[in-house]
């Protein structure tokens, strides 16, 4: 308030105290009304803050159970755990299973001969590892492994070197230290996987230009079927089992394919003695995170129903009684939550099925003692299977060779006929027959490239020997192509078999990118064996419809673009054309739930310069239901300071105008008065003139 006063010393009024007394009459009911609506605007945002923090917390707090994970949980229990354990993962089986583990799974190590210091000098040249098995002393390469060739040379050539280089390479499929066994430094070389087909075969280009002897160079690390000059420390060994009476032999000591979705871990040896495994279904993680669930979502129900209270016995209110956006909310949560999801497949489709009812005040309740209603822990119990569709994602195919892969938000629930009218292919190359089997060093005609996939290999070169059939060859021949640099960069590979006497080489992938060709081939040396630089047939895509409409195919896959199944992928594996039966999608209560929340939770609610996520703030993310409401707040609090400042300015004016008439008034008192005065002393000096008093 401007510092103006007045005396009041012509009229004799106490001016000051009128005007302030007019000022108060106007602006004390107009500032106390702005004052009541900003502490009301401010603890609003503040109880939005609280709902929007417990929304938050409701929603993180039921995340497991939208993974399907989770609903496959068993309890595992081993009568020797010394000797072997298991674990479980998605739709494990349960049963009792009595095991006898007869051999473990063991990596072959080979040892150098000894070494007077770990610096001693190898020599140089080239070291090629290649992995298989040692059958009747011959070396068999195993074709789904790649072929290792090393380089030797000044900055890798000593013991301790070369055993680091090895190890900073992890694709190299070896391990390597130094052992002092008391006659010398040894360097232990020891393939990365167990099992009897995962033995090295190790060769040399020496420098010294001597391949096979043992006495200097490189060529003191050879091991091959010929050729042992590195001693075999660890024989390579597949795991051996008899499961309930039949036997199982594996190449790792984690075997993962024999009871489905468990893995059984063996530890140690116990030949003649049976161990059991028990797998039992446990549903209790799953029924504890439901409860949590209710149990969060009551605390967000009470917190609501806090802040919308009316107190009848008091008069008490909450601070956002009679708010839509509350009402709002908690209409949402309890049409969710009492919905019906009639597309699931199974007996479980609403939280009453589940044993979960809603109470007048709007928490929820698990029931345990109504015998009349479902009780909560033997749903649980007797039904997981369908509670796991009720709260998760799931898609289904009636056809077992199409396979559903994925939806998008897209995608609505329902069931979608299926038609296949092609089948995807692989690019493909079969050759002539082959009449030579002889690619002994003498040809010198052992060297191609091929082109899979589009990506041109570098140069290739097959081992010289006489092969011993076709398949043998075969086997060298995908062991080659998939062990090239440039091939492996780009992640593409070749199956090779033998098809009625011929070469047949197919890529590893489907549909119209897949393709191989042989590009250069050495004079004679593939040609006399049935392959010559040429162009095999090109893979096509898979084709068909989903709903009815075409999809868009790539390799095996299909996926719709359109309609209500838009977003589904599908994985076609074969089968017949034609109708392929149906796929079925359903939205889980998570899904639906975690939508729902998204909508209305503000992620940027605690920034005290009000709106973010606004369309008027450029590239902001849509509002929210809470950030809208908080936006609408703030933008009050906004208005009221403006109605604040205005009602200063305009009491300011008035109280100006106030003192300006009073003064005026008070002015022309006094000058009344002085007149008075003056006639008062003017009449007393007239001639006869009697003032009576």
């Amino acid at each position: 308030m401007a510092a103006i006063t007045s005396t009041g010393l012509g009229s004799g009024l106490q001016i000051n105290d009128i005007v302030t007394a007019i000022i108060d009459a106007e602006k004390v009911p107009a500032q106390g009304k702005i004052d009541s609506d900003a502490v009301k605007a401010t603890e609003q945002i503040s109880a939005f803050g609280s709902i929007n923090s417990a929304l938050s917390t409701f929603k993180d707090s039921y995340k497991d159970l939208s993974k399907t994970s989770s609903y496959s949980a068993v309890n595992i229990s081993s009568s020797d755990e010394s000797v072997l354990t298991a674990t479980a993962g998605l739709g494990a089986q349960t049963g009792v299973y009595d095991i006898e583990v007869k051999e473990k799974a063991q990596a072959q190590s080979l040892a150098t001969s000894a070494f007077s210091s770990p610096n001693d000098s190898m020599g140089t040249g080239t070291m090629t590892i290649r992995f298989g098995s040692y059958e009747a002393g011959t070396f068999a390469v195993n074709a789904n492994t790649t072929i290792q060739n090393i380089t030797i040379d000044s900055s890798n050539n000593t013991l301790s070197t070369f055993r680091d280089a090895i190890n900073a390479d992890d694709s190299n499929g070896v391990s390597a230290s130094i052992i002092n066994d008391g006659s010398g430094y040894r360097l232990v070389m020891t393939s990365d996987n167990t099992g009897e087909e995962y033995a090295m075969e190790i060769t040399v280009s020496d420098d010294d230009a001597d391949d096979t002897d043992n006495t200097s160079g490189i060529s003191r690390l050879i091991y091959n079927d010929t050729n042992k000059n590195m001693t075999q420390s660890v024989e390579a060994k597949d795991a051996e089992i008899v499961m309930n009476g039949l036997t199982i032999t594996r190449n790792s000591n984690d075997i993962d394919s024999v009871v489905t979705g468990v893995t059984i871990k063996l530890l140690d040896t116990k030949p003649g003695e049976n161990i059991r495994l028990n797998i039992n279904k446990d549903t209790s993680t799953v029924e504890n995170e439901i409860r949590a669930f209710v149990d969060n979502y009551n605390a967000l129900t009470v917190q609501l129903n806090e802040f919308s209270k009316v107190d009848s016995s008091n008069g008490e209110t909450g601070v956002l009684v009679g708010d839509a956006t509350v009402r709002s909310i908690e209409n949402q949560l309890r049409n969710l939550l009492n919905n019906r999801l009639e597309h699931l497949p199974g007996s479980i489709k609403s939280f009453a099925n589940l044993g979960i009812f809603t109470n007048r005040d709007g928490t929820l309740e698990i029931n345990e003692s109504n015998s009349a209603l479902p009780k909560f822990s033997e749903v649980i119990k007797d039904n997981i299977a369908d509670v796991a569709d009720f709260f998760t994602a799931t898609g289904s195919s009636t056809d077992s060779q199409v396979n559903f892969v994925s939806s998008n938000s897209l995608t609505k629930p329902g069931t979608y006929d299926v038609e296949v009218t092609q089948l995807a292919t692989k690019g493909a190359l079969t050759g002539l027959l082959v009449n030579n089997l002889d690619v002994s060093s003498a040809n010198e005609n052992d060297t191609f490239k091929v082109r899979i996939d589009g990506i041109l290999s570098n140069d290739i070169v097959i081992a010289n020997k006489l092969y011993d059939s076709v398949a043998d060859l075969a086997t060298e021949l995908q062991s080659k192509i998939n062990s090239d640099s440039t091939l492996l960069d780009k992640g593409v590979s070749v199956i090779v078999t033998e098809d009625a006497g011929k070469l047949k080489i197919e890529s590893s992938a489907y549909g119209s990118t897949s393709s191989v060709s042989f590009n250069e081939v050495d004079t004679n040396f593939l040609a006399h064996l049935g392959i010559d630089v040429q162009q095999g047939t090109t893979g096509i895509n898979v084709e068909g419809k989903i709903d009815g409409v075409e999809a868009f195919a790539d390799g095996q896959f299909l996926l719709s673009e359109s309609g209500n199944s838009s977003g589904i992928k599908l994985e076609i594996t074969g089968g017949p054309l034609g109708d392929r039966g149906s796929v079925s999608f359903s939205e889980g209560t998570t899904v639906l739930m975690n939508d729902l929340l998204l909508s209305m939770i503000d992620t940027q609610i605690t920034n005290a310069s009000g709106d973010v996520n606004s369309s008027s703030v450029e590239n902001a993310p849509p509002s929210t239901l809470i950030d809208s409401k908080t936006d609408s707040l703030y933008k009050k609090l906004e208005q009221l300071d403006r109605q604040d400042a205005d009602l200063k300015l305009k009491m300011d004016a008035y109280e100006a105008r106030l003192y300006k008439q009073f003064n005026a008034m008070d002015s022309a008192v006094a000058a009344l008065n002085g007149t008075m005065g003056s006639l008062t002393s003017m009449l007393d000096q007239l001639p006869g003139y009697t003032n009576e008093k």
